[in-house]
C-alpha cells in the first residue's frame, strides 16, 4: 500500500468507527431519537434544509463572513506580530495588553460590540477579526523571534538597516511558520463565527443551529454541525497543501 493511500485510510477509519457507534447506539434504543437522531433521520433533515430551508444560501453567507473577518484579522496580526517579534521594547510594551484581551473570552465582548456597532455584518466581522488577531499576533511574534541570531548578525555586517532586516530576513524566513499559524487561527475564526451568528443574526449556519434548537429539531442541529466540520476540514486541507506547494523546503520542528 502506497504512503498516501495509507494516510487516507488512517484518516478515514475514525470517522467510520464514529458512524458505526452512532448507528449502534441509535438502533439499540439506549438514547431517544429526540436527543440523538439516527443517521438516516439526519440525512433526510439535511436534504429538507437544502430543498426547503435555503441552507445553501446560509452556508455561502457564513463562508463570506468568515473569510472577510479572517483576512481582516491576519492583515492586522501579521505586521503587528512581526513588529513585536523583531523589537523587544515593543514586545515588552504591548504584549501584556494583548495577553489581557487574549485570555478574555470573545463572547464577553459581544454585548459591547453589539452596543457600539449594532446587529449587522460589521459586528460579525469585528468578532471574527478580533478572535483571529489576538491569538495570531503572538504566534507570529513567536515565529519571527525564532530566527537564528547568526542570520541577523550577518545581515547587520552587510549593512542592512533594521527595516531591511525585517523585510528581507525576518519575514521571509518565518513566513512558512506564519502560514501554519494562520491555518491554526482559522479554527478560532469558525468558533467566533458561530458565536456571532447565534447572537443576533438572521442568516448563516449558526443562525440555523440556534433556530433548530429552539424548534427542537435536533436532526437539523446535528446536520448543520456536520456541515461546519466538513467545511473546516476542507479549509484545513487547502492550507496544508498550499503550504507544501508554496514552501516545499519547509519542515516543521519535531
Amino acid at each position: 500500500m502506497k504512503k498516501y493511500q495509507l494516510s487516507i485510510l488512517l484518516a478515514v477509519i475514525p470517522f467510520i468507527l464514529v458512524f458505526i457507534v452512532w448507528i449502534l447506539v441509535t438502533n439499540s434504543g439506549l438514547i431517544k431519537p429526540f436527543f440523538l437522531p439516527g443517521p438516516l433521520s439526519v440525512l433526510k433533515a439535511g436534504i429538507d434544509l437544502f430543498v426547503n430551508g435555503n441552507f445553501l444560501n446560509d452556508i455561502i453567507i457564513s463562508i463570506i463572513r468568515i473569510l472577510t473577518g479572517f483576512f481582516i484579522g491576519i492583515a492586522l496580526a501579521i505586521p503587528v506580530g512581526v513588529l513585536l517579534g523583531s523589537n523587544k521594547k515593543v514586545e515588552m510594551t504591548f504584549e501584556p495588553i494583548i495577553d489581557f484581551v487574549r485570555y478574555t473570552p470573545i463572547p464577553a465582548f459581544i454585548p459591547l460590540i453589539i452596543l457600539w456597532f449594532g446587529i449587522g455584518e460589521t459586528e460579525k466581522m469585528i468578532v471574527i477579526a478580533a478572535s483571529v488577531f489576538f491569538q495570531l499576533v503572538l504566534m507570529v511574534a513567536n515565529s519571527v523571534s525564532h530566527i537564528p541570531d547568526e542570520m541577523v548578525q550577518f545581515a547587520k555586517t552587510l549593512g542592512l538597516s533594521k527595516t531591511e532586516i525585517v523585510f528581507k530576513i525576518l519575514f521571509p524566513y518565518s513566513w512558512p511558520q506564519i502560514f501554519d499559524d494562520m491555518r491554526v487561527s482559522m479554527g478560532w475564526a469558525w468558533t467566533s463565527l458561530l458565536i456571532a451568528e447565534v447572537v443576533g443574526a438572521t442568516s448563516g449556519i449558526g443562525y440555523v443551529i440556534i433556530q433548530s434548537q429552539r424548534l427542537l429539531k435536533t436532526e437539523n442541529v446535528i446536520f448543520a454541525i456536520i456541515i461546519v466540520g466538513i467545511l473546516g476540514i476542507t479549509i484545513d486541507l487547502i492550507f496544508k497543501y498550499s503550504q507544501k506547494i508554496l514552501f516545499p523546503w519547509y519542515k516543521k520542528e519535531s
